[in-house]
């Protein structure tokens, strides 16, 4: 039994925030208030993404590690598209471009182009599905999700899925700080050490699961079987290419999970897999391609 990407790498677990805006664009607090708060919470690094703007660090020791990014506006044929560019030190052109354009520029500079909000932007796949290179999607949001209920995003990521897109899963704020849109949903990395490269890293390298509760410890392959390891949880499912693939435990007894075995149904081509506690919170895995 061998543990799969990003479980079975050394390294360190790190807890961050990807998409966070201050006064600096339309939030509500200072860009220093917003770095203590997320350092007094627990999480090891931030990134400040204001609208269209680098917003430079408001401290030279900051007590966690700050990543520059950035809320690009984008736009195509009439829709709207919002790229959040993690890792770039300069603004790659100006705002209201094509998507295309601005994810080549991002990647062009080294940094990491995320699909901000698909559901919030009500995308669908013919907006989506002609874009590339991007490296994932925002599957929840929690700005969009307290304020019109259009936070999860998990229909547009298993779509592209399926459709052989290999996109990776996010979890995010967006936090303006005007409701209690903070410290709702994050991402764990698995990476070298906690420094804002190596941070980088690894996220283009899919080594992170994407949470807003749950803690993943494990997530094991044998031949067909999937063993996950996790936090108390009520269940586990292990979702796939297919309506045959979903496979879940569930503690119908109230019994906690955290310990859950499943086997592949055999035409699925990747798994992921998602634990949900007994608050109704959940934890993603980055999709695993088996087939």
């Amino acid at each position: 039994m061998s543990s799969v990407p990003p479980f079975d790498r050394p390294g360190i677990w790190l807890k961050g925030n990807l998409h966070t805006h201050t006064t600096a664009s339309d939030g509500r607090v200072a860009p220093l208030e917003a770095v203590n708060w997320f350092a007094e919470h627990g999480y090891d690094f931030l990134a400040i993404t204001d609208h269209n703007w680098i917003t430079p660090p408001p401290m030279d020791n900051p007590p966690l590690t700050l990543i520059p990014g950035a809320e690009i506006s984008t736009q195509r044929c009439g829709v709207d598209y919002h790229v959040v560019a993690i890792g770039i030190t300069e603004m790659p052109g100006p705002p209201g471009r094509d998507p295309q354009t601005v994810i080549d520029a991002v990647n062009t500079a080294g940094g990491l182009a995320i699909l901000a909000h698909p559901y919030w932007h009500d995308h669908t796949l013919d907006d989506l599905r002609p874009l590339h290179d991007y490296a994932g999607i925002e599957i929840f949001n929690t700005s969009c999700w307290l304020e019109i209920q259009k936070g999860h995003s998990l229909v547009h990521w298993d779509l592209l899925l399926r459709r052989g897109h290999r996109v990776l899963g996010f979890a995010t704020d967006d936090c303006h700080w005007r409701i209690p849109d903070y410290g709702k949903g994050w991402v764990t990395v698995r990476a070298a050490e906690n420094t804002p490269q190596a941070i980088v890293d690894a996220l283009k390298a899919g080594h992170f699961y994407a949470s807003t509760g749950p803690e993943i410890y494990d997530v094991s392959l044998n031949e067909r079987q999937v063993t996950v390891r996790c936090s108390p949880a009520k269940s586990v499912y292990v979702i796939g290419n297919d309506n045959s693939c979903p496979n879940a435990i569930h503690a119908w007894d109230g019994e906690p999970i955290t310990e859950a075995a499943v086997e592949l149904h055999p035409r699925q081509k990747y798994f992921r897999v998602e634990v949900v506690d007994f608050e109704g919170h959940s934890a993603w895995t980055q999709p695993v391609w088996v087939r």
